[in-house]
């Protein structure tokens, strides 16, 4: 027997901690945020999500505005040395861009614990070497960016 069950969010946060893996439920969502990305430089949101035809790990990467052009440009080549993931720009007038990062556990019929455990692993890897390129690149927006003194002009 190889244990295929279909998860929901109880056996999902019980794999978790089975695993080891630190997590905590926010109360603005539903999700399960992931802290070992949570708590990285330039990751606004690590979320995993338990839907009706699968588990969806997704996190928002914050883009600096000046770099949303290059990383529009590099996009279709991150996709390419990316394959398990998913990366897509969220643009919008209400907050930064977002380069978004996700990946989906299809699981309608079932999963197991090892699925599980090797699709959370493995996307966290992925994210976790896309958030250390796009440093390199200096296309993410960090905390600091906003401790700069830009009222202090001289008048």
């Amino acid at each position: 027997m190889l244990g295929v069950v279909n998860a929901d969010a109880d056996q999902v946060k019980g794999w978790l901690q089975q695993a080891n893996i630190q997590h905590y439920i926010c109360e603005h969502c539903h999700a399960l945020h992931l802290s070992e990305l949570q708590g990285r430089e330039g990751v606004v949101d690590a979320r995993l999500f338990v839907e009706e035809d699968g588990i969806l790990l997704t996190s928002e990467l914050e883009v600096r505005p000046a770099a949303l052009f290059a990383v529009q440009a590099e996009l279709g080549r991150l996709n390419m040395a990316y394959p398990s993931v998913k990366l897509f720009l969220d643009v919008n007038d209400d907050s930064l861009p977002r380069l978004v990062v996700c990946d989906l556990l299809l699981g309608r019929n079932g999963v197991t614990f090892e699925q599980f455990i090797y699709f959370v692993q493995a996307t966290v890897d992925a994210t976790s070497q896309l958030l250390d390129e796009c440093q390199d690149e200096s296309w993410l927006l960090w905390p600091d960016d906003f401790d700069s003194d830009a009222g202090g002009a001289l008048h």
